[in-house]
């Protein structure tokens, strides 16, 4: 296997934008199937998503543009997500060269499209009825490219694509290097392949299917009882960032609307949503620390983000073969991932069908108990409260909590400390603030107000107690904190807002 890219020769234009996107080692799928695309070879390959086959193909075709400026590329991708995914990628690896790739879909302005054709069509990145209708309305009458891929071509036969296809291909010259790129190879795929490539070389990256970076469970569950058992798994593994799958944009919308009421972070992206919302929920999601996106399988697709830590499906897909890419949006580029399905007793016949094709490390598990729900959330809040700046005194209470003490004990000594605050003005019980965090900042025209904590003569030392006190600075103004020492529900805050201070006459930093 080659171990790095410099094996394969690229000219210094190529190289730079590799070592620029910080490339080093290729894909086991790149290792394959680059040199048979630099030598010329139509190419058939079966690779998962996230394995990087948009530079297994990107980086040979425009390495081979460089070579001559006059050819050109055709990329057809299933959805404008993956459109604008591949067309984004297919920018950085030819930066250094001059070229600016296009990218044509549904959605958008046909007026804007052709301005950016018109600049640059050497790479056209596009969904195949919105090429369609360019060729048919004759703006590409001129286009011929010597290099076509289609890119998840399992996924465009499962949304209908195979007329438009054959009548793309139509249009395109026969002295041509196809590509094609596919996570699952079907019948039907093979019957493109024999028809519209030539002796192609066959790469096969996906040897038994196993997922290893996955971990696939499977949880039974009570019909009629899906939403609830989602809520009872996301609150028990706590994922970073999930994407949830649902069969219809139906289910999306209410699901989305239910996870939201019950205090998640949640979007949601379905085909009814307009090009502009459908692209502010998938920034949102890759740019939030923590979310979970609902999602429809034909929307989903193209979703590149690496650090999705798990996939969860709110019952099974139609197909293996959906399911395979599904759980392909986790475990991506070396990270581990975890895959969830729920199945009600009914459904347990299809999971045989998913069984038989080689999916050997499916777990079946049963729905945790709340007890151990109640635990691992616990669990999970003295960690992260742990991790907080916190005030020495409170080291105690955090430990009576990670010793796993009844809520009285702790509740207790809580007590205690609010009256040894009281007692003792100098060494109050507080969530303090991290050093070099300004205690001010944060009110409102001078007056602010401190829900769990009192201002003590406007001083910044705060008390644990709930009530309200004036600033101490004469003008009546009151001080108030937008974050609360402690609650029933959100635990120990870690920062506090402006705890007003002497001498500040109604205004706020």
């Amino acid at each position: 296997m080659t171990s790095s890219f410099k094996e394969f020769n690229f000219s210094e234009t190529i190289s730079k934008a590799i070592e620029d996107v910080g490339y080093e080692t290729p894909t086991a799928i790149q290792a394959e199937v680059i040199p048979h695309i630099l030598q010329g070879s139509d190419v058939i390959a079966k690779a998962q998503t996230g394995t990087g086959k948009t530079a297994a193909f990107g980086l040979p075709s425009l390495e081979l543009l460089s070579n001559n400026p006059k050819k050109t590329i055709l990329i057809l991708t299933p959805t404008r997500e993956l459109a604008l995914q591949v067309c984004s990628e297919m920018v950085l690896f030819s930066k250094h060269m001059g070229v600016l790739p296009s990218c044509v879909y549904g959605g958008e302005a046909l007026f804007n499209q052709l301005k950016r054709l018109r600049r640059d069509s050497r790479v056209i990145v596009g969904t195949p009825g919105r090429l369609l209708d360019l060729f048919k309305s004759g703006h590409l009458t001129h286009f011929k490219p010597e290099t076509v891929v289609l890119d998840e071509a399992d996924e465009m036969l499962n949304m209908g694509f195979l007329e438009d296809i054959r009548e793309i291909f139509s249009y395109l010259p026969q002295e041509r290097q196809t590509l094609l790129f596919s996570a699952t190879l079907s019948k039907e795929i093979r019957g493109i392949s024999s028809r519209f490539l030539k002796d192609p070389v066959s790469c096969d990256q996906t040897t038994d299917e196993r997922h290893e970076d996955i971990e696939q469970l499977h949880y039974l569950i009570p019909d009629r009882q899906r939403e609830s058992a989602l809520i009872q798994l996301l609150q028990y593994h706590n994922p970073t960032k999930a994407i949830v799958f649902c069969n219809t944009k139906r289910q999306v919308e209410d699901l989305a609307e239910q996870l939201k009421q019950s205090g998640f972070g949640t979007l949601q992206l379905h085909g009814d949503m307009t090009q502009t919302d459908r692209q502010r929920s998938i920034n949102g999601f890759k740019k939030a620390p923590r979310k979970i996106l609902v999602a429809t399988d034909v929307a989903g697709r193209g979703i590149n983000v690496t650090d999705v830590t798990h996939v969860i499906n709110l019952e099974l897909p139609f197909s293996p073969e959906c399911y395979t890419h599904r759980i392909g949006r986790t475990g991506r580029m070396g990270n581990k991932g975890t895959a969830i399905t729920l199945v009600t007793q009914k459904q347990q016949y299809m999971l045989k069908r998913f069984l038989k094709t080689k999916m050997s490390n499916i777990h079946l598990s049963q729905l945790p108990s709340p007890e151990d729900v109640k635990n691992i959330m616990k669990k999970n809040f003295t960690e992260k409260l742990h991790e907080e700046y916190i005030h020495q005194d409170a080291e105690e209470i955090l430990a009576l909590m990670k010793e796993g003490n009844q809520i009285e004990d702790i509740t207790l000594k809580l007590i205690s400390h609010a009256w040894r605050s009281k007692a003792q003005p100098t060494n109050r019980f507080v969530v303090s603030p991290s050093p070099g965090e300004s205690s001010g900042g944060n009110s409102r025209g001078g007056r602010s107000r401190n829900r769990n904590f009192d201002n003590n003569s406007g001083s910044g030392n705060r008390k644990f107690r709930g009530s309200r006190s004036g600033s101490g600075n004469g003008s009546g103004s009151r001080s108030r904190s937008g974050n609360s020492g402690y609650s029933g529900k959100s635990g120990y805050s870690g920062k506090s807002g402006s705890s007003g201070s002497s001498g500040n006459r109604g205004r706020g930093r």
